[in-house]
């Protein structure tokens, strides 16, 4: 995408441009991102006759020269993108040469496709305090909100493709916890990028050491406005004209590497001739495949550089700053959400009378804890135990055991509960525990009680019963009356919270028996 034919009111290139991209993706499109391999800096990525068809047509178009990594459709592709088109530029409330425009191609051409694009998610971390800087620019370049979305650097579970720091001079234990994660999630295929002195802060603290093995020291040297570019044709550096590697304020505009400690990092910006070891943009990668890539980015906030102060040509250097920051967001990643923590198998046996849960899970890791849930009705549950996860990675087994001997029909499941705040339910296991055919005998499932009794009563036929409960010196605290059918039931009632702890008497009857039986309350 070049400024010739991706060109805004203020005659800089029209950073709506990737917004548009982004809104297109997010509906489904296909888009293309056509890097020529081997190619120049600010070489032709393919050169073909076109007319410009939105914001509005312009036929008769001569050849047009496409350089910077543009962004293509393919024929069979381009169903309803034009209408989408008009979406986007309504909902940005873009007039004017402020929309960004559109070619089709007169014929046919073979183009170098370098990524088939995929709708990016950006996390902006919050660990520095500075996630306003990145806002900024996907404010600038018209990306929708929900493509982007603050995050401390600790909590990369959402299904973000990259991430961001775009300052962070803080030092300490949330700061190593954020650079551990970034680490994780890089290796796991996602992209990330940091910026001014977000760079030597992860660069130089030994959990990160991203694309050096021994840190890098912030040099700010004036390395004057002709750089060097060694990466042209790959996408970070997709953008035309000259980089601003020096502004004289901001804290980290350009690093050297300490001593020989290069890891598989491409400069993608550097000075020349006696500032050629001076550093502003380059990138490593720490994945095979699609994904972990770690870019850096000098200088602080370009958007907070006064225009007014800039030369034209200046100026480009600022929005090509922004570009490089966009280039690295839609670059695809090989990040996969991560799956929620699932269930392979759940049984129960007994041992002694006394329930044994067993369950075992995958994607062990993206768990946060279970609540084991039991109930005498199968339709009433509450919480028996709550077991953490494991920081074990895959499959892992965990056990419950029963504490109480547990009588009649009881029925356990597991709410799985995800450290994204998700949760599942698992299928229900029932155990048949101690079941007495007996008819009139009442007994108490878990003694003690709390706020609810659970008992279990066989009955010879369909019979309406009153349950009084008694306080150890007589008196009637609680009443109810409940519909018994034939054979065994089980029942879950709920007592009065203002029964104190202690000994109580609980009666059953009928037209034909009582029953009594004690019961503790805790």
């Amino acid at each position: 995408m070049d400024t010739i034919y991706q060109r805004s009111a203020s005659f800089f290139f029209n950073l709506k441009a990737y917004g548009l991209v982004v809104y297109l993706l997010n509906r489904g499109i296909k888009v293309k991102w056509v890097i020529a391999s081997g190619k120049a800096k600010d070489g032709i990525d393919f050169s073909v006759n076109a007319d410009q068809v939105k914001p509005a047509a312009v036929t008769g178009g001569a050849a047009k020269d496409f350089k910077a990594g543009p962004f293509v459709i393919f024929k069979p592709d381009t169903t309803g993108v034009a209408a989408y088109v008009d979406a986007y530029y309504t909902a940005f409330g873009l007039t004017g040469a402020n929309r960004p425009n559109m070619y089709v191609s007169k014929n046919n051409i073979n183009v170098d496709v370098r990524y088939n694009l995929v709708a990016p998610k950006g996390a902006i971390l919050t660990d520095g305090g500075n996630q306003s800087i990145h806002i900024g620019y996907m404010v600038a370049a018209g990306i929708p909100t929900s493509n982007y979305a603050t995050s401390p650097g600790d909590n990369l579970t959402n299904c973000f493709s990259f991430a961001s720091e775009p300052h962070n001079d803080q030092s300490g234990p949330l700061v190593d916890t954020a650079i551990v994660h970034i680490k994780s999630f890089m290796q796991l295929g996602g992209n990330f990028l940091a910026q001014c002195a977000a760079v030597p802060n992860y660069e130089n603290n030994v959990l990160g050491r991203f694309q050096t093995t021994t840190g890098v020291t912030v040099s700010n040297a004036n390395v004057g406005t002709t750089l060097t570019y060694g990466s042209p044709d790959l996408s970070y550096s997709q953008f035309q004209g000259d980089f601003f590697a020096y502004d004289g304020a901001s804290v980290v505009q350009n690093w050297k590497i300490l001593a020989a400690g290069k890891n598989n990092n491409h400069n993608h910006a550097t000075g020349a001739g006696a500032f050629a070891t001076n550093i502003t943009a380059s990138v490593s990668k720490i994945k095979s495949g699609n994904g972990g890539l770690v870019f850096y980015l000098g200088c602080h906030d370009f958007l907070a550089i006064p225009l007014s102060s800039l030369t034209l040509t200046q100026r480009m250097w600022v929005i090509n700053g922004i570009r490089m920051y966009m280039n690295s967001f839609i670059t695809p990643s090989s990040f996969a959400c991560p799956l929620p923590l699932s269930l392979v198998s759940f049984s129960g046996n007994l041992l002694n009378d006394k329930p044994q849960l067993q369950w075992t899970t995958a994607e062990n890791e993206t768990g946060d804890h279970f609540e084991l849930q039991k109930s005498f009705d199968g339709k009433t549950f509450t919480v028996a135990a709550v077991i953490s996860t494991t920081p074990k990675e895959g499959l892992e087994s965990y056990a419950y055991n029963e504490p109480n001997m547990i009588y009649g029909n009881v029925y356990y499941r597991l709410r799985m509960v995800n450290k994204n705040g998700t949760f599942k339910y698992s299928k229900i296991v029932v155990l048949k525990i101690k079941d007495d055919a007996q008819t009139g005998k009442l007994t108490i499932l878990e003694n003690p009680v709390n706020a609810t009794i659970n008992f279990m009563y066989t009955a010879a036929d369909n019979e309406e019963d009153l349950v009084n409960i008694y306080s150890s010196n007589g008196a009637k605290v609680y009443t109810a009356k409940i519909s018994i059918r034939k054979g065994s039931n089980t029942v879950s009632m709920n007592i009065d919270p203002k029964m104190g702890s202690g000994v109580y008497v609980m009666e059953l009857a009928n037209a034909k028996e009582r029953v009594v039986v004690k019961l503790l309350k805790q």
